[in-house]
């Protein structure tokens, strides 16, 4: 059965326990204004708490890919981490379920990673069509306003999984109850190294200015 974690809380991971899913997922408000984009994004962090390669910073606009089943991916310089297939539009989708699924193989891990972070940020994605909709239907100028009001106040039940590869089974879930309504970019959890076992640790920390100032943390000699 399934742990259910609150926010700070940590667990061990079988030994055994080596192909993981981590899936994030949320569901879209009613009243939410397109368009948008949610994105996962994953940093692969050496003892200093850094990226030691441009690599190590998997999204979707990463310069290292590799091909699954057809699929381009974002991957790891070790292969260890495969990002999610973005599809701008996707997260209009009212399910919640899955909305970004990444893939890490603790086999492949370079020993000198000694954390795997999974973010979440959320940015503003104009379109011909919305330009023509927002100016005839609320009358705002474009595209200042939607610019700034891009946040997490635009999805609820943000939630990320551990689920083992192998066979499907959760392992692990933390449900992000706190109020990021004002964020535009959240640390959701983390997988780390402790000698040879790996933990998983719910996260929930927020950054009101989205994966910039995630990015300055954790990949600061690469800004």
């Amino acid at each position: 059965m399934a742990i259910n974690l609150v926010k700070g809380q940590r667990v061990g991971l079988d030994a055994g326990l080596t192909r993981l899913k981590v899936e994030m997922g949320w569901k879209v408000n009613p009243n939410a204004m397109p368009p948008y984009d949610l994105d996962a994004s994953t940093f692969l962090l050496g003892e200093n708490g850094q990226i030691s390669n441009e690599f190590d910073f998997v999204f979707y606009g990463s310069p290292n890919k590799t091909t699954v089943n057809g699929e381009e991916r974002p991957c790891s310089v070790d292969k260890s981490v495969l990002g999610s297939v973005d599809d701008l539009g996707d997260d209009d989708d009212d399910t919640g379920e899955g909305n970004e699924e990444i893939e890490v193989d603790l086999t492949k891990t370079s020993p000198s990673v000694k954390e795997i972070l999974f973010t979440v940020s959320i940015y503003w994605t104009p379109s011909d069509e919305y330009t023509f909709y927002e100016e005839e239907t609320y009358g705002k100028k474009y595209p200042n306003k939607p610019r700034m009001n891009y946040n997490f106040g635009q999805v609820r039940d943000a939630y990320i999984q551990i689920i083992n590869a192998v066979n499907g089974e959760v392992i692990c879930r933390y449900d992000l109850d706190e109020d990021f309504s004002t964020d535009k970019g959240v640390e959701f959890g983390r997988l780390y190294r402790r000698g040879a076992e790996w933990k998983f640790q719910a996260v929930g920390e927020a950054h009101k200015d989205g994966l910039e100032p995630i990015c300055r943390k954790y990949a600061s000699k690469f800004m």
